[in-house]
C-alpha cells in the first residue's frame, strides 16, 4: 500500500484526501504563530473504493493499517472524521462549492484497557462513516469519502457527571465579515467560540459567544444572545466500546455547572454562565491577539476567503499566560464574491419582498415558484413531517431544474426546535433565496431567551447576524443585537454557495400577502407558482434586497 508522508500528515492509499484531509495537509505545511501542528492520518478515497468493491467490508490489511495508526497515536482520545471530496470542491477555475457538516464523524475515548476493543470501535467508526455516506448519495453521485484520523487536543475533567474530555475552547473563524459595523474592518473576519467540544460551535443548539470582529470584538454585554454559555459538549470517557452509528452517541451535553470550577473561572464566569470575557476582552493567555495572528498568517498564504475550525488549550499545571496554544483542525477555502453594487429597478411593479436585512449578492432571474411554510399554520409538533416534506419538494424541484424561493418561519437549520426547522443544506439545495419570517404577538424578530415565557404566536424568528441601530459616529452610541449563528455548518454552506438569505421583519419590511394565500386547510407548507416569473436582487453593498415581478419595472 502506498504511504505518503507530508510533514505531520500521513496519507494511506493512492486516492484523494478529501476536503478536510486536503485542508489539514495544507495547514500542517504552514508555520502559524501560537499554533501546534496536528498529527494527521488520512485514509484516502482508495480505501473507500476498495470498501465498495469488496462488499462493504474492511480487509485484514486495512484493519492492520488502523491498528498501526492507533498504536502511533497512543492512548489519547481520537477523532475519526469524514473527509468527502465535495466538502471543498476545487477546480482549475477555483472553488465551486462547499458542503460542510453533511457527513458523520465520531469522537472516541480510546481508553479501554483492552487494545482489541479500542481497535474494534475505530473500525466500527470507519464503517459507519462509509455506510452513512453511501446512503446519502444520489444514483448519479460521483463523490467519494476519505477519512481523517487525529488525536483530540484537550483536557480530561473528572466532573460531577463522570469523566469527560474536551478541548478547552473550540471555535470557527471566517476571514471576512460582510456585515461589519462602520467602526470595524470586514477583512478582520469573525469567530464563533465555545467552552468545550466543537459541536457547540458548528451546530445551532444553544447560545455561544460571537466575536465581531476578531481584532475589535464588541463588548459582550452588548450582545443579546444572553449572558453567555450555559451548556457544553464533552466526550464521555465511559463510552469506550461499540458504536450504533449515531454521530453524537459518545458525546454528552452538560450544564457548565458540572465542569470543574477552577477551569471555567479562568474564562470568565457569571452566575453559572461562561462569558469567555477573560479571553475575548482581556486577551488572557493571548487568545484574542493569537487568533488574529493565526488568521493573518493563513490569509498571507491563500488567495481566497477561508474558514477554520480550531481548538485552544492551556497548561493547567502552570496556568502560565504564555501556555495557551491553538490547533487548527480544519481549513476550508470559501468562494469569493465580487461585491459590485447591484442595479435594482428604480420603479418596480409588483414587489413581493423588500428588506434591508439580507446577505448574499447578485441577481437571480426567472424564478417561477415559491415554497412557503406558513408561520400561521406551523407548530413545532409537526416538525418531522414538515422536514420530510421540505426535502421531498426540494428533490422534485431539483429534478425539474426549477429554482425556487423559500419562505420559512424561525431559524432554518437550527437543531433547536424552539428556534426553527432542523434541515441540512442538502434539503434546500434548489433554493436560490431563503427568507425567514417570524410571528410573535410582541413583534420581536429575535429568538426568545430560553427562560422566558412566550407571549403568544409561534416563536421569534431571527436574522443570521442582524445588526439593529448600528454605529452612530456622531453620538458614539453602539446599539447591537448579535445572533450567534455564523460559523455553523448550515450557514457556511449557505454563504459559500451564495444563496440569498434574509430576515423579514413583519413590522418593517414589504411582504406581499400573496405568500399566505395558498391552498386552504391545515397543511402548513405549499408550493406556489408565481403569477409571472420574478427576479431577486440582492445588494450587500447597499444592504437592500427585493423580489419583483419580471418585466414590471
Amino acid at each position: 500500500m502506498k504511504i505518503e508522508r507530508i510533514g505531520e500528515s500521513r496519507l494511506y492509499g493512492a486516492g484523494s484526501a478529501g476536503g478536510k484531509g486536503s485542508g489539514l495537509v495544507r495547514i500542517n505545511d504552514l508555520d502559524l504563530p501560537k499554533t501546534r501542528r496536528l498529527p494527521t492520518w488520512i485514509l484516502t478515497t482508495s480505501f473507500y473504493d476498495d470498501f465498495l468493491r469488496r462488499g462493504k467490508v474492511l480487509t485484514e490489511d486495512e484493519r492492520s493499517v488502523l491498528a498501526t495508526i492507533l498504536e502511533e497515536i497512543g492512548e489519547t482520545p481520537v477523532g475519526i472524521r469524514s473527509s468527502a471530496t465535495n466538502e471543498a470542491s476545487l477546480t482549475p477555475e477555483g472553488i465551486v462549492s462547499v458542503r460542510a457538516g453533511e457527513n458523520t464523524s465520531f469522537m472516541l475515548p480510546n481508553n479501554h484497557p483492552d487494545r482489541p476493543v479500542r481497535l474494534q470501535q475505530v473500525e466500527r467508526a470507519v464503517v459507519c462513516i462509509y455506510e452513512d455516506f453511501i446512503g446519502k448519495q444520489p444514483p448519479e453521485g460521483r463523490e467519494k469519502m476519505a477519512i481523517v484520523i487525529n488525536p483530540i487536543p484537550g483536557v480530561l475533567d473528572d466532573t460531577m457527571a463522570g469523566p469527560v474530555y474536551y478541548p478547552y475552547i473550540s471555535g470557527v473563524a471566517n476571514s471576512y465579515f460582510p456585515h461589519a459595523l462602520k467602526s470595524q474592518d470586514p477583512k478582520e473576519g469573525y469567530a464563533r467560540i465555545a467552552f468545550g467540544h466543537g459541536y457547540a460551535t458548528v451546530l445551532d443548539d444553544f447560545p455561544v459567544i460571537s466575536m465581531v470582529t476578531i481584532r475589535k470584538p464588541l463588548p459582550l454585554k452588548l450582545l443579546s444572545t444572553g449572558p453567555g454559555q450555559q451548556f457544553f459538549y464533552a466526550l464521555d470517557m465511559t463510552k469506550n466500546r461499540g458504536l450504533s452509528g449515531e454521530e453524537m452517541e459518545t458525546m454528552s451535553r452538560l450544564h457548565v455547572r458540572f465542569a470543574s470550577f477552577h477551569k471555567i473561572k479562568l474564562l470568565g464566569l457569571k452566575q453559572n454562565v461562561v462569558t469567555i470575557e477573560e479571553l475575548v476582552q482581556r486577551d488572557r493567555f493571548g487568545f484574542q491577539t493569537g487568533l488574529g495572528a493565526v488568521m493573518e498568517a493563513i490569509a498571507s498564504r491563500t488567495s481566497s476567503h477561508f474558514q477554520i475550525e480550531f481548538v485552544f488549550n492551556i497548561d493547567f499545571a502552570t496556568r502560565s499566560e504564555d501556555s495557551g496554544a491553538f490547533h487548527v483542525v480544519q481549513l476550508t477555502p470559501l468562494p469569493g464574491v465580487q461585491l459590485r453594487p447591484v442595479e435594482i429597478p428604480a420603479e418596480p411593479g409588483r414587489t413581493y419582498i423588500s428588506t434591508t436585512h439580507a446577505q448574499g449578492h447578485g441577481v437571480k432571474t426567472g424564478v417561477r415558484f415559491a415554497v412557503v411554510l406558513s408561520p400561521f399554520r406551523y407548530a413545532k409538533e409537526r416538525h418531522d413531517e414538515v422536514r420530510k416534506r421540505i426535502a421531498e419538494i426540494n428533490r422534485t424541484m431539483r429534478e425539474r431544474r426549477e429554482p425556487y424561493l423559500f419562505l420559512v418561519p424561525g431559524r432554518l437549520g437550527s437543531k433547536n426546535r424552539d428556534w426553527g426547522i432542523q434541515v441540512d443544506y442538502r434539503d434546500v439545495t434548489g433554493a436560490v433565496a431563503i427568507f425567514e419570517y417570524g410571528v410573535d404577538i410582541a413583534g420581536r424578530p429575535e429568538p426568545l431567551p430560553e427562560d422566558q415565557t412566550l407571549t403568544g404566536g409561534i416563536y421569534g424568528s431571527h436574522f443570521l447576524y442582524m445588526i439593529q441601530g448600528g454605529y452612530d459616529e456622531d453620538q458614539k452610541r453602539l446599539q447591537t443585537r448579535m445572533y450567534g449563528t455564523q460559523g455553523t455548518h448550515f450557514l457556511t454552506n449557505i454563504m459559500s454557495n451564495n444563496v440569498i438569505y434574509g430576515y423579514l421583519a413583519p413590522l418593517e419590511d414589504v411582504v406581499d400577502p400573496w405568500f399566505f394565500g395558498g391552498p386552504g386547510g391545515v397543511d402548513p407548507i405549499a408550493l406556489l407558482p408565481f403569477p409571472a416569473p420574478v427576479s431577486i436582487y440582492a445588494d450587500s453593498v447597499n444592504q437592500r434586497c427585493v423580489v419583483v415581478e419580471e418585466g414590471s419595472a
